[in-house]
C-alpha cells in the first residue's frame, strides 16, 4: 500500500513536535509519511519537488514572510500557499487542511474560497479530531475531511 503524503506547513515547532508525536503514538507511520515545512518557502520547495507527491497540506495560516523588504507575520502567508496550489494545475488536487490558531469568519470565508478543503481551529480541533482526520484520508472518506455543508 501507498502512503498518503502529508505536508505540515507551520511557523510553531510546538505544533510540529505535536504532530510527530500523533503519527507516532498512534502508529501511523505505516499509513503516512509526514513532511513538515517551517514556512512558506520551505512549504513551496516541498511541494514543486516531484519525488515529494505530497497528497495532504496542513497549512498555519499565519507565518512570517519577508514584504517590501520586511519580515511580516500575516494571515496572507498561509492564504498565498493555498492559492499557489489551488491555482496550479499540477498541485490542485492536493487537499489542503487550513489548520490556524485564527478563527476569524473572515479569515474561513477567505480559505475556502481559495479553495481550502477544511478549516480547523487548533485549539478546538486536537488531537482527537486530527486522527478522525486521518483516518478519512486513509479511507478515501472526504467526508471526514471538508467544510460542514
Amino acid at each position: 500500500m501507498d502512503k498518503i503524503n502529508i505536508l505540515l506547513v507551520d511557523d510553531n515547532e510546538v505544533i510540529r513536535i505535536f504532530f510527530k508525536d500523533i503519527f507516532w503514538l498512534h502508529g501511523l507511520e505505516g499509513q503516512f509519511h509526514l513532511e513538515i515545512a517551517a514556512g512558506v518557502d520551505e512549504a513551496l520547495a516541498i511541494l514543486h519537488d516531484p519525488a515529494k507527491k505530497i497528497d495532504v497540506v496542513f497549512l498555519d495560516l499565519v507565518m512570517p514572510i519577508t514584504k517590501d523588504g520586511k519580515e511580516i507575520t500575516t494571515s496572507e502567508a498561509g492564504m498565498s500557499v493555498l492559492r499557489t496550489v489551488k491555482s496550479d494545475p499540477t498541485m490542485n488536487h492536493i487537499k489542503v487542511i487550513v489548520f490556524s490558531g485564527y478563527t476569524d469568519k473572515k479569515d474561513i470565508e477567505e480559505a475556502k474560497k481559495n479553495g481550502a478543503d477544511m478549516y480547523l481551529a487548533k485549539e478546538e480541533h486536537l488531537p482527537q479530531d486530527l486522527i478522525r482526520i486521518f483516518d478519512g484520508l486513509a479511507k478515501k472518506d472526504s467526508s471526514l475531511y471538508q467544510f460542514s455543508k
